[in-house]
């Protein structure tokens, strides 16, 4: 009797599970305005607590926690009004770019009647290429001092996340039974361990990436090159197509910004060789097995997440993804969650007195 209902009831668990993910998953989709400042704080407070508690070694808890709060916050509010400020140069200088983009539109009207294109029907007017580009830039402008408010909540939200994180920590050891706590207490540790270890990677080479492209376009002489800079930076976050946005504005510039195609050419072919030697051959040797995900979950994960939290969710796509996957190891029913997303074939965490350790 046992046994024939052993399959029925984790059929049924898989059932409830299925149920339950879903359910939550419309919830959190209706409430993104109020959970996605949340899963930033959160995600921001595992960054910056080892910042606080060393910080806690020479200063009083609350200087501390107010060193932290006045660094993350100082970085969040910095990039998106130097973003904006480099943005409206942009904005100012734009229209001095008509006459050769006027020569470019020329150029392919040419190309497509000796293709037989009617022209016709398209509109390559370089003055209506300019208005699209400047209702683009201010479109941008207004979308970053939209963030800002987000931004604002967020730090407000971190506040409290760092000053109560260790109150939580003891809530937690008396809510929970201790096996189960052991096994709470161990999935934040390694999920904290892998994400802290990937940010900081990740930060390391986007630095490194955006520092050798911006001397390499400086050297070119391509204008905007504080603005590529941090643009380079910043898309580096974004796994996969990242690195391959950050390369076509500087060279759609450099293409109108010179008399010949040559700097462009030279900037999309050095752009592509720094970006695969620092991304593809570098990276991955001081990544290691960081984040054990399979190269298609990234991918799915990337459009997911993009698609229920926007831009944020897709800079927030592997960690979050990471996240999940930890959780999966140490709850059973959801431990075939955990062995799907990873990169190879693992067995789930064993019943018992290893069912807090990781997964080897």
């Amino acid at each position: 009797m046992n046994g024939s209902r052993g399959p029925e009831q984790t059929t049924l668990t898989i059932s409830i599970v299925i149920i339950a993910v879903v359910l939550v998953g419309a919830v959190l989709y209706a409430m993104r305005p109020v959970v996605l400042p949340f899963i930033l704080a959160i995600f921001i407070a595992s960054l910056a607590r080892p910042v606080q508690l060393r910080l806690q070694r020479f200063l009083p808890n609350a200087l501390a926690l107010v060193a932290t709060v006045l660094a993350v916050g100082g970085i969040l509010i910095a990039f998106p009004l130097v973003f904006a400020a480099n943005l409206q140069v942009v904005i100012q200088k734009l229209p001095e770019y008509g006459p050769r983009l006027a020569a470019i539109v020329a150029d392919v009207e040419n190309l497509a009647r000796d293709a037989g294109i009617d022209v016709k029907a398209f509109d390559f007017s370089s003055d209506k290429t300019v208005e699209a580009l400047l209702g683009m830039a201010t479109s941008s402008l207004q979308d970053i001092a939209s963030f800002f408010g987000t931004v604002l909540l967020v730090i407000f939200l971190l506040i409290f996340v760092l000053s109560e994180a260790n109150i939580i920590r003891d809530k937690l050891g008396i809510a929970l039974k201790p096996t189960n706590h052991a096994a709470v207490m161990s999935s934040v540790a390694s999920m904290q361990e892998r994400i802290q270890q990937y940010v900081t990677t990740k930060t390391l080479f986007a630095a490194l990436n955006a520092g050798v492209a911006g001397a390499f376009l400086a050297l070119l002489g391509v204008d905007f090159l504080l603005l590529w800079t941090l643009l380079t930076f910043i898309l580096y976050f974004i796994p996969t197509f990242g690195t391959l946005i950050a390369t076509l504005p500087p060279v759609l510039l450099a293409l109108v910004q010179f008399e010949t195609p040559t700097i462009a050419i030279v900037s999309l072919v050095g752009l592509i060789v720094i970006f695969n030697v620092l991304g593809n051959v570098l990276e991955p040797r001081f990544m290691g097995k960081t984040l054990s995900l399979s190269p298609l979950v990234v991918f799915v994960s990337l459009m997911f997440w993009g698609w229920f939290f926007g831009l944020i969710g897709v800079v927030l796509s592997v960690p979050l993804t990471v996240g999940i996957g930890i959780v999966c190891q140490h709850i059973e029913p959801l431990q075939p969650i955990a062995v799907m997303l990873s990169d190879k074939p693992r067995r789930p965490v064993a019943e018992g007195p290893t069912r807090g350790e990781k997964t080897r």
